[in-house]
């Protein structure tokens, strides 16, 4: 590994991990939900919070992308010449990718259709087609970006099971997080919304340990 000089400081990358770990679970509590009967229902719901919508997908848009940038810290003073530090980013940068896709089309683009057919009444066939083929494109994009999320943990983690203390317990989760996200979405389908909001949970959580240690310079 290079001199801990010619590396990009982990203290603030670390920081900014332990604020966006907290980020993204405020911003999953405050994701809207709401029951409709009938599709006016759901138009008419997704209208009304396209404003919520909008803060709540477009800061996990901001946190995903602020995320990936301390990952890249992260796996820098791991070395890139080290296979888990460069296949951790490689498949944290694709998960990001494919969940960043989904947070638009939830959170952005769904409620834009919803508010343009919502008085519209003679048209809501269209936005029943639109609907049903942005949900089945989300119900795709959203299980793979965390598979490979849960991937890049546990190759980044493959490199903190031979340290000591707090570097090798974060190892030892993140092997263990990922997998299990792995087996929980694969067991259903990624059709369980409770299984891929645990998974998003379980993620948080990981990346706190690892904002941790950069943050006590123990990477």
């Amino acid at each position: 590994m290079s001199s801990d000089s010619a590396l990009p400081a982990g203290r603030p990358a670390g920081l900014a991990l332990l604020v966006l770990a907290v980020a993204s679970l405020g911003l999953l509590v405050n994701h809207p939900s709401a029951a409709a009967q009938t599709f006016a229902d759901v138009l008419r719901s997704e209208a009304a919070s396209r404003t919520v919508d909008a803060v709540v997908h477009g800061g996990f848009i901001a946190v995903l992308g602020a995320q990936l940038v301390c990952l890249a810290v992260l796996s820098m003073r791991l070395g890139l010449h080290r296979i888990p530090a460069v296949a951790g980013l490689v498949l944290g940068a694709i998960g990001t990718a494919f969940l960043m896709l989904s947070m638009l089309l939830d959170g952005l683009v769904t409620p834009a259709i919803a508010a343009r057919y919502v008085d519209v009444v003679e048209r809501q066939g269209e936005a029943r087609i639109l609907f049903v083929l942005l949900g089945t494109i989300i119900a795709f994009v959203m299980p793979t970006g965390l598979l490979f999320q849960a991937a890049g943990m546990m190759s980044w983690s493959a490199a903190f099971v031979r340290r000591e203390g707090l570097l090798r317990g974060a190892g030892l989760f993140g092997i263990a997080a990922g997998a299990m996200i792995i087996v929980a979405i694969a067991a259903t389908a990624g059709r369980v919304p409770y299984v891929l909001i645990g998974a998003i949970v379980v993620a948080a959580g990981w990346y706190g340990l690892i904002g941790l240690a950069l943050t006590l310079r123990r990477i």
